[in-house]
């Protein structure tokens, strides 16, 4: 959250808002912000509704942010009902904290003028053809998704207005240099000193452990002792790539398949156009472009009338300018008016479609071409092989789908259909599972409840590998307490070296004490000259417990012992603190991070503090 946040605050969320209109083109049910139909709320924050539909694009969005992210391991993700639940969770917590930014931005007079927003629609690049804005695919893409202009704009001023908050609150956080020298000498700070180890085996032999001790242990760490859940199952694996493996193909199939699908290989002719377009919404429209066309047959210059006459102002400052098309790119009766003119120069009539009247100047043109079998009989055959490999998938995977449910309390007869072979496994836990079956998706399907309960047949779990599996539960182990006798010479193992540790412990005092009184205990102490935080050469434990310590008031050493991972117990010794040396590059890249991590500190406080003094009503995302 806090690093979308950050990120927002640096610039315009153009990008952000063209991700929610591509993935709204794949929605049902957005056509409420044309038609104005009421709809469920999902919360209500200071009485202002959020809407199903804002929170479903919200929710897709999300999904297809984490889609990108992950690839393959995306399926496995979200079949994780309780990670959904979460998803799902975090998604109404955005829209509720944007709704609370854009409440106090407003109240507090933040604004943003129609110029601004217009501009910023004018940068999105999927509204570009090439590489000028197009109002026609810009018209085209906001149908598609549900948005009337004057909706997608006020989404837009709400997202520009939200982000001016957010700008001015990042920009008023700041570091000054002292804390950034102070911050670089801390983490370049170097120390010097000594240590000495009390290794946990010179002790083991001193050890007493009772049975007493045995029992108090196993009682108080009951959780060391808890086994894994364990299954063991039948399973039948369809795989597109043993399928594809052993299909074979002809040079003539590969000819005929090429012949037949020959369009693929053709390059489409392409036009450039130009036109001018009185949308219907103004008044007298078709009368205006009327007038121009007249204009243009008596020898007018197209970029002027475009310039006088054209309501799509984006275009008609490069003279009506659209770029170049193909068939079918634009609104049909459009489309067809393009292809009707017959050389570069001509001029359509009028040409009426959703948006308005248009006039259309062909401008230039480029042929199409068919590129030649040679050239592609590799990429043809990989396409008939592919094709004919997942036929044969598909058609595999319906009986094995069918027979699988038909007769749930076995594999055997919807293996025998499909050639395949029923596989079982031993007893395994989650984290162990055999590789055929390690994708989480499969996992979380095994692992559920109702499979392990009814052992029967799941359904097609299909993976991201291009992989179909049908799975039987036939053992399942629960987890359990083991037994004292299981466990016990483990716990014997593990009281001698905690007991060993005490002892060590103790040896180190006395040597810190030896130590303290001037006198070095023993030759194994290990000497440390200007070591770095970072230090790996010495254990982890004592460089840590070196640059915890703090410096002795006087001029004598700081002593301390503590207790290492292993088992051992040391005694650390700090001599001498050494400030570290700034580098020059480092200090306005360190300046700039501390800086974003102090906005991100304030910023979550401050939505928190909202949050904090609203009325807010979370209702039901199901």
């Amino acid at each position: 959250m806090l690093e979308r946040i950050r990120e927002g605050s640096q610039s315009y969320t153009a990008k952000a808002i063209l991700v929610l209109i591509i993935l709204t083109f794949a929605l049902a049910g957005v056509g409420g912000y044309i038609t104005g139909d009421t709809e469920d709320a999902v919360a209500k924050v200071n009485g202002e509704e959020i809407t199903r539909s804002e929170y479903d694009r919200a929710y897709e969005n999300e999904r297809s942010r984490l889609q990108e992210q992950f690839g393959d391991m995306f399926s496995a993700i979200t079949s994780d009902p309780n990670y959904m639940r979460e998803l799902r969770s975090g998604v109404l917590e955005q829209l509720v904290e944007q709704e609370l930014l854009l409440q106090y931005a407003k109240a507090n007079g933040m604004r943003v003028g129609p110029e601004q927003v217009k501009a910023a629609i004018r940068d999105i690049p999927q509204f570009r053809t090439a590489g000028q804005f197009d109002n026609d695919v810009y018209l085209m893409a906001l149908r598609n998704a549900g948005y009337s202009p004057e909706a997608f704009a006020n989404v837009m001023q709400q997202d520009m207005t939200r982000n001016q908050l957010l700008r001015a609150l990042s920009a008023s956080e700041f570091v000054l240099e002292p804390e950034v020298l102070a911050f670089l000498r801390l983490q370049k700070q170097t120390r010097s000193g000594g240590f000495l180890v009390a290794e946990n085996e010179t002790f083991t032999e001193q050890v007493d452990i009772t049975e007493q001790d045995i029992e108090a242990f196993y009682q108080q760490n009951q959780s060391m002792f808890r086994t894994k859940e364990k299954l063991s199952v039948a399973y039948v694996e369809l795989s597109l790539a043993a399928i594809e493996s052993n299909i074979e193909i002809s040079d003539e199939e590969i000819k005929s398949y090429y012949e037949q699908r020959q369009e693929q290989y053709t390059t489409e002719e392409e036009r450039r156009v130009s036109h001018v377009l009185i949308e219907s919404s103004t008044e007298n429209a078709k009368q205006k472009a009327e007038q121009a066309l007249a204009e243009l047959k008596q020898g007018a210059d197209f970029t002027e009338v475009a310039k006088t006459y054209s309501d799509d102002t984006f275009s008609a400052e490069q003279g009506g300018d659209l770029g170049w098309i193909e068939a079918g790119m634009m609104d049909e009766d459009f489309d067809a008016a393009v292809f009707d003119l017959a050389k570069v120069g001509d001029l359509s009539g009028i040409v009426e479609t959703s948006f308005g009247y248009h006039i259309i100047k062909l401008t230039d043109v480029r042929e199409g071409s068919v590129t030649p079998f040679s050239e592609v009989k590799d990429e043809v055959r990989q396409q008939l092989l592919a094709g004919k490999a997942e036929d044969r998938y598909f058609e595999k995977q319906q009986k094995l789908a069918e027979i699988s449910f038909e007769q749930p309390d076995t594999l055997v007869p919807a293996a025998e259909e499909i050639g395949a072979t029923v596989r079982r496994t031993e007893l395994f836990s989650r984290d162990r599972a055999p590789t055929p079956l390690s994708d989480d998706v499969i996992l979380n399907n095994l692992f559920s409840e109702r499979l392990i309960q009814e052992k029967l047949n799941s359904e097609i779990i299909e993976t991201s590998d291009d992989r179909s599996l049908v799975v039987r539960v036939t053992e399942h182990q629960p987890v359990r307490i083991k037994d004292l006798n299981e466990v016990r010479e483990q716990i014997v193992a593990q009281l001698r070296v905690d007991k060993a540790q005490e002892l060590a412990l103790n040896q180190a005092e006395q040597w810190m004490e030896t130590w303290k009184a001037g006198e070095v205990p023993g030759d194994g102490v290990v000497w440390l000259e200007s070591v770095s935080r970072n230090n790996q050469q010495h254990p982890g434990a004592v460089v840590q417990e070196l640059f915890a310590m703090s410096p002795s008031a006087s001029e004598s050493s700081s002593f301390n012992t503590v207790a290492l991972p292993n088992g051992d117990a040391a005694v650390v010794m700090l001599s001498n603190v050494s400030a570290g040396n700034v580098e020059g590059s480092q200090f306005a890249e360190l300046q700039k991070q501390l800086q974003n991590r102090k906005a991100q500190v304030m910023l979550q406080a401050f939505i928190n503090n909202l949050k904090r003094d609203a009325d807010i009503k979370r209702l039901s995302t199901q």
